[in-house]
């Protein structure tokens, strides 16, 4: 997160960043730009990234080439550009089965129309359980589900500290001393 919010504060272009009720929000072409910022090599300098960056948010091909006496950088973003329109796309239906009423439990995330948690899907998924048995044991679960919850765990992580497993605080099943040698 660090990363993302120095590339935000010193790289991207101003109008690239939203700023509504004291919350930071990136457009398309600001995600994008950050993801590039990630994909491009460590060695190439901060004002050819903001060069890019700007470039990109002013015309509307998604090339951008840059040259010194010393080094040439060609830029093509419609790759990164696509997997992010297809990423947004995906979370955009994902959302759409997800709901957080506080007159559901407790305002936890769970799938429109069912009591279902969507953090509890995809720990079982996490833990290995079969999509047609988790089909089995909750008949009311689609599989737009199922793809939804890994997708809205992945952009909503549990906040805090994960908890203990089980096997922490229990005796270990066997143990054995081992003496070392000395030299």
């Amino acid at each position: 997160m660090k990363a993302v919010y120095k590339t935000v504060a010193e790289r991207l272009p101003k109008a690239a960043v939203i700023q509504r009720s004291g919350q930071t929000y990136l457009t398309t072409q600001a995600v994008i730009c950050v993801r590039l910022d990630y994909e491009l090599p460590k060695d190439v300098p901060v004002k050819v990234r903001r060069f890019v960056f700007g470039k990109l948010k002013e015309s509307s091909s998604n090339r951008v080439e840059y040259g010194t006496t010393l080094f040439s950088y060609v830029v093509d973003a419609r790759p990164t550009a696509k997997s992010i329109t297809e990423r947004l796309q995906r979370y955009r239906r994902a959302m759409k089965l997800v709901v957080e009423d506080p007159e559901i439990q407790g305002g936890a995330a769970t799938f429109k129309g069912t009591r279902l948690l969507v953090h509890h899907i995809a720990g079982l998924l996490q833990q290995g359980v079969s999509k047609p048995e988790l089909r089995e044991d909750y008949p009311n679960l689609t599989q737009e589900m199922i793809e939804a919850a890994r997708i809205y765990v992945q952009a909503h992580p549990r906040r805090g500290r994960p908890r203990k497993p089980a096997w922490r605080n229990t005796k270990p099943l066997s143990s054995q001393l081992v003496r070392r040698r000395s030299a």
